[in-house]
Parts: structure tokens; C-alpha cells; sequence
């Protein structure tokens, strides 16, 4: 497997510009990692998502139990 990086051009905000070389197994590599960090990524967010609706209906129960004492 053979990945080459070289920086082409620094810019003024810290970034660069960069040439990447690889052969068909550093491509493979490539894809399979990025794809990998990519699913990864998604089950996090969808992981947060699910926790974060989890903990809104228990604060809208509580403020709805809370709202029946108060009307009685």
C-alpha cells in the first residue's frame, strides 16, 4: 500500500492545500476508513438524537404531571 501526502500550499488561515498519491490498496484503504468514520459518525449522532428525545418527553411529562397538581 503506497499513500503519499504533500503539501502543495499553506494559506493564510492555518489551512493547506494538499496533493494526495495513493495506489489501488491505498485507495481501498482510503474509501474503507472514510466510509467506516462516516457510519460511525452517524450512529453517534443518531445515538445523541434518540437520547435527546428521550430526555424532552420526560421533562414534558413532568411538566404536564406538574400542571394538572397545580390546576386541581
Amino acid at each position: 500500500m503506497d499513500i503519499k501526502v504533500k503539501i502543495v500550499r499553506e494559506n493564510k488561515d492555518g489551512s493547506a492545500n494538499a496533493q494526495v498519491d495513493f495506489d489501488k490498496e491505498g485507495l481501498e484503504f482510503l474509501v474503507q476508513e472514510g466510509l467506516l468514520s462516516i457510519i460511525t459518525q452517524f450512529i453517534k449522532n443518531n445515538e445523541n438524537a434518540q437520547k435527546g428525545m428521550a430526555m424532552r418527553k420526560r421533562i414534558a411529562t413532568k411538566e404536564k404531571k406538574s400542571a394538572v397538581k397545580k390546576s386541581k
